[in-house]
This record gives structure tokens, C-alpha cells and sequence, in this order.
């Protein structure tokens, strides 16, 4: 008589049954130790602000959006820097009709270490919905869509990602219009002279430009323009060129631009890294030193970015090079 194989799943369970008991252990330890301590202090406050700042919102019906509208509207600038003497410099030129309609210039200017003057210039056209306020902070929250919108860089000019929603966060206060944490101030000059370049207007209409890609963005072309400046040097001097180009120029066109999403408590004040750079001038590793849970996201997504910058190349060795980094943020 045969008999019926059975497959032997006693010491698979019991061994499965060991596993989920270390599991059931180590969140039993975890939830008792977030009981009697708490989250960090920092963190449980910065989750607590940005409850309170949403939970009492109420949607605006149409007369309302339509006030608002004609209380931010207006001619608006933003400057930072010395277009001739700064290593980047901004401006930006935003106009808000009374009806929700926004069109915005924005000029980066790089002064290039070699000595090379280039404009990156990124133009958009789109709506703004005012759609609660928040009493707390005293911010209106505005859906805005970006219509359409191009870059010009290096004389190449592209259209990129139209339709694009995001949440503005705006407040007013007298001549001062602050737009997701930057200040404008309200332009007193000709109306006729204040974008410019006025024929930039006209540019977002053409359906005949070539997309972008897919990455585009200011931060994107400012980046991509200055690596197309930077020269060979030798390997005993680029440690200290990258120092100077990380705080000079991809501090103001990334780490910057990416502290004006977060509160800046969620910010560190110091970036402190080691860099591994190839011959060619990339970033094959980067090791960050950082043990503060509360700036995570903005240590991931900084971190992101900082993989794909460039630095000059070297041309007497094939090594790779150790560069220790600090960027004040702060």
C-alpha cells in the first residue's frame, strides 16, 4: 500500500511564529517608548503647526475668490543680487489681474567663474483661484494653474509642462505681496516698461516651440548653464573650486529655491557632507551627516539634486577625488 507524502511545515511555522513575535516585540517596545517620551520636540511641534494651519480652513464661495483676486492684484517685483557683480542674481516680474489671470518673468543672471555673463529666463502664464485663509498665519491658499510656460537658456528656447496645478501660499501687506516665503514689492515705475522685455509675452503663444525636458525647470537650466562654463583645473586646486561653486552658485539655484516649500524649522543650518568626485567632474558618492529626523525631506530631496551636480573636470589624473563640504543654509 502507498502511503501520501505530507510535507513537513512544522519547523517552517514555528520558525515563521518566531519572526512575527521579535516583530510584535520590537513595536511593543517602540509605541511604549513614544508614550512615555513623545516624539521629538521639534518634530511633534512642526507636525502641530501644520495641523493647526489646515484644520480650521473653510472654502471661499465665488464673491470671495473674486475680492481676494482684486486684493492681491497688482504689477510685482522681486531682486536679489547685483546682475553685474553677483555670482547669480534674480528677478522677477509677476503681474496679477484683478480677474485671476498671472503672468510672471522670471531672470536668473550668472556671472560665470571664467568670467562669462549668461540669463536663464523662464516665462508663465496661468490662473489664480483664491481658495481659503488661514487665520493662524494669516495666508490665503490660492490653487494656481500654470497654463503654459517656456525657458530661454544658452539661446534655446523650449515650452515646458502646461496644465500644471500647485497651492500658492500668499499674504499681503501693503506694498509687499509674499508668495510661497518670497517678498515681492509693489512696482511704482511705467506700467509700459515694467516686464523686460515685452516681447516675451508674445513667445508663450507659439505652438511651434520643441518641449523641453522632462526636468525642466529654472533650477534645471540654471544648472545645465553654468556646467557649460566651468573649464578643467588641475586636481590639487578643485577641492576649493567646488567649495566656491557649491556656496556661490548651487546654493541660490537649488538649496535656496527648495527652502522656500518647507517651514524653517524643518530647514538644517548646515549641510555638512563628503563628496566623491570622479575625473569628469560628477558626484559617484555622497555620504551627508545628518541625524535630525525633523529636516528629512528636506534632506532627501536636497540630497537628490546634489547628485547631479557638476564640478570642473581634471585632466592629470583618472583618480577620484574626497571632498568634504559644509554649505551654511542658515
Amino acid at each position: 500500500m502507498q502511503r501520501t507524502r505530507v510535507p513537513r511545515r512544522k519547523n517552517a511555522s514555528f520558525k515563521q511564529a518566531i519572526v512575527l513575535l521579535a516583530v510584535l516585540i520590537v513595536v511593543i517596545i517602540m509605541a511604549t517608548g513614544l508614550h512615555r517620551t513623545g516624539l521629538p520636540s521639534n518634530l511633534a511641534s512642526l507636525i502641530s503647526a501644520d495641523f493647526e494651519n489646515y484644520r480650521h480652513l473653510e472654502q471661499f464661495d465665488s464673491a470671495k475668490t473674486v475680492e481676494v483676486q482684486g486684493e492681491i492684484a497688482g504689477f510685482w517685483t522681486y531682486s536679489e543680487g547685483d546682475i553685474v557683480t553677483s555670482p547669480v542674481a534674480k528677478r522677477e516680474y509677476k503681474e496679477l489681474i484683478a480677474n485671476g489671470i498671472f503672468w510672471q518673468v522670471n531672470e536668473w543672471h550668472i556671472n560665470a567663474p571664467g568670467g562669462e555673463r549668461r540669463t536663464v529666463t523662464h516665462v508663465m502664464n496661468g490662473y489664480v483661484k483664491p481658495y481659503s485663509f488661514s487665520p493662524d498665519n494669516s495666508v490665503y491658499y490660492c490653487e494656481t494653474r500654470i497654463i503654459r510656460q517656456f525657458f530661454v537658456a544658452d539661446g534655446d528656447t523650449c515650452y515646458g509642462q502646461s496644465q500644471l496645478d500647485e497651492i500658492w501660499h500668499v499674504s499681503k501687506d501693503g506694498g509687499k505681496l509674499t508668495v510661497n516665503r518670497r517678498d515681492y514689492q509693489s512696482y511704482e515705475g511705467d506700467i509700459t516698461e515694467f516686464f523686460p522685455d515685452g516681447n516675451l509675452l508674445d513667445i508663450i503663444s507659439n505652438l511651434n516651440m520643441v518641449r523641453c525636458q522632462a526636468a525642466a525647470s529654472m533650477q534645471f537650466m540654471a544648472k545645465r548653464t553654468l556646467a557649460r562654463t566651468i573649464n578643467a583645473v588641475p586636481f590639487f586646486a578643485r577641492a576649493q573650486m567646488v567649495d566656491s561653486l557649491a556656496r556661490a552658485y548651487y546654493k541660490p539655484m537649488v538649496l535656496d529655491e527648495l527652502m522656500r516649500r518647507y517651514d524653517p524649522r524643518a530647514v538644517p543650518d548646515v549641510m555638512d557632507m563628503r563628496l566623491t568626485l570622479t575625473a569628469e567632474g560628477t558626484v559617484s558618492d555622497l555620504r551627508y551627516r545628518s541625524g535630525r529626523l525633523v529636516t528629512k525631506r528636506f534632506d532627501d530631496l536636497a540630497l537628490m539634486d546634489i547628485r547631479s551636480w557638476l564640478f570642473p573636470p581634471v585632466g592629470d589624473t583618472d583618480d577620484v577625488q574626497g571632498v568634504e563640504l559644509k554649505i551654511p543654509l542658515k
